[in-house]
């Protein structure tokens, strides 16, 4: 039986890229220099359509769910 040659520079699945790594670090202490939650709050009040075109992208595309007897579900859209 042949054997497939070994992949080499890739990483282990579940380990994040440095360079992925490095940008959501950046981006967080961007975040932070510029006002953190609540700048991000009061922007989001004042453009509540362009924020939520945003958190529907965060939102995954299938939920698989089973579920028996009663089924609340609130969505809370204070900011």
């Amino acid at each position: 039986m042949e054997q497939k040659p070994r992949k080499r520079g890739a990483s282990r699945k579940g380990i994040p890229n440095k360079v992925t790594k490095g940008v959501k670090d950046n981006i967080l202490d961007v975040f932070e220099r510029i006002g953190g939650v609540k700048n991000f709050a009061a922007w989001a009040q004042e453009n509540q359509t362009e924020f939520y075109r945003h958190y529907a992208k965060l939102l995954p595309l299938d939920i698989n769910a089973s579920v028996s007897g009663h089924l609340t579900i609130i969505v809370d859209k204070t900011v």
